[in-house]
């Protein structure tokens, strides 16, 4: 997929979770960066579980504003400095990826994603349920914990239904 591609994917993707979430009044939002519905809220600067996007209330407008006004400047917001942009063609690569090796496709099933990610989220709480606060960055839990998202990159790529 070109870039253009993925951007144009993110858009329908997190046009139909929006979509689902008002309709059905769930108290969720979907992340700037991957189009999920993995946010409690907006501009909370709430890391995502899918793309470790740290929502800092930036959106589809901010790559532009920023890069016309300070483009000799090297800013670095909570995201290192990654465009919102950036990120969400990383991320849409990351699935791809993920669905070539299956011959599958991202998962749009409303209902099914939010079970995925709700998983997901308990099993990263459990982890961190069991820190202590003291682990180096190369300690076993530590890897379990980053071990999380890549596991539910995966398990939001579904094998492709025959036609």
């Amino acid at each position: 997929m070109t870039d253009d591609e993925i951007l144009a994917a993110f858009k329908e993707r997190r046009t139909t979770y929006d979509t689902y979430l008002q309709a059905n009044e769930i108290q969720l939002c979907t992340c700037p960066g991957c189009g999920f519905p993995s946010l409690t809220d907006r501009g909370e600067f709430e890391i995502c579980i899918i793309c470790f996007w740290e929502d800092d209330g930036q959106d589809d407008h901010a790559d532009s504003i920023l890069s016309g006004l300070f483009e000799e400047l090297q800013l670095s917001g909570p995201n290192q400095g990654l465009s919102l942009i950036e990120n969400r063609i990383n991320i849409g690569r990351i699935l791809e990826s993920n669905a070539d090796m299956i011959n599958g496709e991202i998962d749009l099933n409303t209902a099914r994603v939010l079970e995925t990610i709700a998983f997901y989220q308990l099993r990263r709480m459990d982890i961190e349920g069991r820190m202590t606060g003291e682990e180096s960055a190369q300690d076993h839990i530590w890897l379990e914990w980053q071990e999380v998202r890549k596991d539910l990159q995966t398990a939001l790529v579904v094998p492709k239904l025959p036609e």
